[in-house]
């Protein structure tokens, strides 16, 4: 019985015979051999495949493509029998390549629209900080190094990449202070601000996420656990052996302006077959600096809206407090008048009823002059203005007059003199 074959050996067999004769032969079941294949990557002819065979057509084969991993090369048929030292060599040549360290970043070709850069040994202080950690911390099994902590920005990025960022946060950190705009370096994003305007951005690299492939030790690790998880029935939890994906950095550097703009503002900045990031720091630094300039316009936007708003309101109070007032005087003058009509007719009645000796009669004229006085003391001219200005309803300067509707057209009030 074979005991060992190659991807190849297997794909030459399978595309020459269908499956279950292969399997005959090999002293497997179909479905031990279908899922020998599927575990290797073999491909297998579909059921038309043999149809068009077996009708004399001349269908097409699937390429054989040979595996990146060379664990899956060497298929074993049956583990229990012996092999001889050549299959033994090249199955331990097949393990130890599977557990060595995979290379996690493709190098970058040299990119003619780039420009030279070194290491930073004196960062700018914005930045030193978050690159001596960076240089301090190790990187996890994907090659990744993530910080993150009190005044340092957060950041997660290949270990290959950590001299480029340091690099590019430090140009962008001189070049912003050139132009008197000064940066935050912390926290989940970089905030360059200039007086009270700011614009956050984020430096980031792309790292892809691709399903694990198990080696042939986490294969049988996993088969380990399984058989001995069979006899815990107590225990039916499974946990998986490996991770079930690997994180692969790209090298691949981006600039993301976190703000929205109305006039469509550039916000992104990345690696790409024209430019790498640190060719397009110049545009990225002038870019910056109109974002400042475009936030600080939006702002004094905002803050001139929010005052027309307020003296709208404003003139809206006033023109309620004049509508009330209006109907005080109104009420006022048909007081005015109610007085004086009264008045003349306490005149006519006391003149009537002058000559009557009646008692009750006599109190009662004592007290109608006694009313009439004070009507006519309230309507005298010369005590009228008094009583009017106590009720403050015709002040000399209007307190509820309009105010000019836009208040940046206002001529300030003349500054006083210090002499």
């Amino acid at each position: 019985m074979i005991a060992h074959v190659t991807r190849r050996e297997m794909y030459d067999l399978v595309w020459a015979e269908p499956l279950e004769t292969v399997a005959g032969k090999l002293g497997l079941s179909h479905w031990q051999l279908k899922n020998l294949c599927v575990q290797h990557r073999v491909p297998l002819p579909t059921a038309a495949y043999w149809r068009d065979r077996a009708a004399g057509k001349n269908p097409r084969q699937t390429i054989f493509a040979s595996s990146a991993d060379p664990a899956v090369e060497l298929i074993s048929l049956d583990r229990t029998s012996p092999s001889d030292p050549v299959i033994e060599e090249r199955l331990e040549r097949a393990r130890k390549a599977a557990t060595a360290p995979r290379r996690l970043m493709k190098p970058r070709e040299p990119n003619t629209r780039t420009i030279d850069w070194s290491r930073i040994d004196k960062p700018h202080a914005a930045v030193s900080l978050t690159a001596h950690t960076l240089r301090r911390a190790k990187p996890d099994n994907d090659g990744i190094i993530a910080i993150s902590g009190e005044g340092l920005l957060s950041m997660r990025l290949g270990a290959g990449s950590i001299e480029r960022a340091i690099f590019i946060l430090d140009s962008i950190a001189r070049g912003m202070e050139a132009r008197e705009i000064f940066g935050t370096f912390a926290g989940k994003h970089v905030e360059v601000r200039r007086g009270v305007d700011k614009v956050p951005f984020i430096l980031a690299e792309t790292i892809k996420r691709r399903k694990h492939e198990p080696t042939v030790d986490e294969l049988k690790a996993e088969e380990r656990y399984r058989r001995s998880a069979r006899y815990r029935d107590w225990d039916f939890t499974y946990e998986r052996q490996y991770p079930e994906f690997d994180y692969i950095p790209t090298g691949e550097l981006t600039i993301s302006i976190e703000a929205w703009s109305m006039d469509q503002r550039r916000r992104n900045w990345r690696d790409n077959t024209r430019a790498t990031l640190e060719a397009q720091l110049g545009s990225i630094i002038d870019e910056l600096h109109g974002w400042i300039d475009y936030r600080r316009d939006d702002r004094l936007k905002d803050e001139r809206n929010a005052r027309l708003r307020r003296r709208a309101e404003e003139n809206r109070t006033r023109t309620e407090a004049r509508t009330k007032r209006e109907e005080e005087r109104d009420e006022l003058l048909d007081e005015i008048v109610e007085m004086g009509r009264k008045a003349e007719q306490l005149r006519s009645w006391i003149a009537w009823a002058e000559g009557i000796e009646d008692n009750e009669t006599q109190r009662m004229l004592d007290w109608s002059r006694k009313r009439l006085s004070e009507l006519e003391r309230a309507l005298d001219p010369t005590s009228f203005g008094d009583w009017l200005r106590e009720r403050t309803l015709f002040p000399e300067v209007d307190p509820f007059a309009p105010l000019p509707t836009d208040p940046d057209l206002e001529t300030p009030p003349p500054q006083e003199s210090s002499a």
